[in-house]
């Protein structure tokens, strides 16, 4: 299943590899990739996930998950 999420406060590649190494981290989850441009990660999961996983492996970054 694919879930498109958008995340404010990504600067940079680094930013975009740490959403994305966080992201992998969340139970469930199979392979992220993430547009740096477009502020946005696309998630490919076993199930979908709930914004609320995102939120928790990105609490103690500056980064959010918008909607």
């Amino acid at each position: 299943m694919k879930q498109e999420v958008l995340v404010e406060g990504m600067t940079c590649n680094g930013c975009a590899n740490g959403v994305k190494k966080r992201f992998e981290s969340i139970e469930g989850v199979e392979s992220v990739s993430v547009d740096l441009e477009a502020k946005k990660a696309v998630v490919e999961a076993q199930s979908v996930i709930e914004k609320a996983a995102f939120d928790k492996v990105l609490e103690d970054t500056n980064y959010s998950v918008v909607g």
